[in-house]
């Protein structure tokens, strides 16, 4: 499969036509020189504002861009690794806590190179492979856009997940632009649960004095992320800073091909298979944290108990760092890249390694149903499932041949099951051949008009 062009975060060092290495994104020598241009007639702002519930680091990852798709894994491990990857991992999503995100993206006229052509002292190292690639790497900066996003996470400690369904369904209704209404519904939230509310930001853009001094006060978020889009509605030059950029493959510049991509390719396959792994390994751990933290709020009975919570823990860390070394070999060596089971079992080691023991019942938690996953599209639909219904999902992959969509093979217990609420529900899947996506497109709206 031939590398496309994907959209990573902005970092320092790049700009139009400088080379970066794709599995790192590490900026490199200028290799492309050709003006940048913007869209004719089309330079107004596009503006994407989202409120919504999430119930995975994967689905945080989406929210601030990073998803390891649309970024093919790029800077996703190592010391490149961004600080937006940094704000999902502390965000600690786990199941059994209701997790609501804000996100607001503000995108200025995009700027683009529309003509690449490698520049002559690039041309001139293109015979020798191991140069070119030390000194440009292989893909480009083509595009980069400017605005801001902004990203805030508000995370509702709730005596079980019915309640969180509960409060879900009530926020539901003021989806909408931060208003009086919003303000209004969430104290009255606060007011009616028993809930414990914490608070957290990230920003790219915008005021530089935002910031918040209730950690539990989720009104705060809603007044900063009205503030972040007030500031590009009065200056928007002087708040916007680059905060995306499109990298392109360097085969697509007029001149000499560079060298053959083929084990780049399969290492970048690699990356984003240890992404998608890392964003899962990070929830299951951070349930288990949660749980080994709270253990006043969960019955350790039917067969749960502290010690196999805890090995699970360390099984889960353990697969953890092995993911994080065999994305460290793709980075280094491309030729010697595998995915993480071949990848252990080349040293002699195993993946994956642990698996959810019996977990303990939240206090007060009631017999739930085991819901049908099939007919399902991706992990995260099945994953929405299982946590509507209270239970918490672990996906084993089947050892089949890759398919070309998502597929549900079986599910433990089978659906329509009465279990505890909080219960595990093994389902298996079959793997599914790795696709990289489009670069984001955003809504397009006047910014006046949205901020009115």
């Amino acid at each position: 499969m031939a590398i496309g062009q994907v959209t990573v975060p902005y970092r320092p060092g790049y700009a139009f036509g400088v080379g970066a290495d794709l599995a790192t994104g590490s900026p490199m020598g200028k290799v492309v020189s050709a003006p940048e241009t913007a869209v004719p007639r089309a330079a107004g702002a596009t503006i994407n504002f989202q409120v919504h519930r999430i119930q995975s680091t994967e689905e945080l990852e989406q929210a601030l861009s990073i998803e390891a798709e649309a970024s093919y894994g790029s800077g996703s491990f190592g010391a490149n690794v961004s600080a937006r990857f940094s704000y999902a991992k502390k965000a600690k999503i786990q199941s059994s806590s209701l997790f609501m995100v804000v996100t607001t993206r503000v995108e200025l006229a995009f700027l683009s190179i529309d003509d690449p052509a490698l520049s002559e002292n690039a041309q001139t190292l293109v015979s020798r492979p191991e140069d070119f690639k030390a000194r440009y790497g292989n893909v480009f900066v083509r595009g980069i856009g400017r605005g801001g996003l902004f990203v805030g996470t508000i995370r509702m400690e709730t005596e079980s997940a019915e309640e969180s369904q509960e409060i879900a369904g009530e926020l539901k209704g003021s989806y909408g632009l931060f208003s009086a209404e919003i303000k209004a519904k969430f104290a009255e939230i606060q007011s009616k649960h028993r809930t414990s509310t914490f608070i957290d930001m990230y920003h790219e853009g915008g005021p530089i004095d935002l910031h918040i001094s209730d950690l539990t006060n989720p009104l705060e978020l809603l007044d900063n992320a009205n503030r972040f889009l007030d500031s590009f509605n009065t200056d928007p030059d002087k708040f916007a800073v680059p905060y995306f950029v499109t990298l392109a493959p360097i085969a697509i510049a007029k001149g000499p091909l560079p060298p053959n991509s083929a084990e780049l390719e399969h290492a970048q396959d690699v990356l984003v298979a240890c992404s998608k792994a890392r964003s899962r390994l990070l929830d299951k751990i951070n349930l288990l944290d949660y749980i080994l933290d709270n253990t006043s709020r969960f019955e350790f009975t039917g067969g749960a108990d502290r010690t196999a919570v805890q090995k699970a823990l360390d099984d889960f860390q353990v697969d953890l760092d092995l993911v994080a070394d065999c994305a460290s070999t793709a980075i280094r060596s491309p030729a010697q890249a595998a995915m993480p089971a071949t990848y252990a079992k080349n040293i002699g080691s195993a993946y994956p390694r642990a698996e959810l023991p019996v977990l303990p019942v939240p206090k007060g938690g009631k017999m739930v149903a085991v819901p049908d996953f099939a007919g399902y599209k991706s992990w995260v639909e099945c994953n929405e499932a299982a946590t509507r219904a209270g239970l918490v999902a672990q996906q084993t992959l089947a050892t089949i041949e890759p398919g070309d969509v998502f597929r549900v093979l079986s599910v433990s217990p089978p659906a329509g099951t009465s279990v505890p609420e909080g219960s595990v529900v093994t389902i298996v899947t079959q793997p599914t051949k790795v696709v990289v996506l489009p670069p984001h497109h955003f809504n397009v709206a006047n910014l006046a008009e949205v901020l009115r």
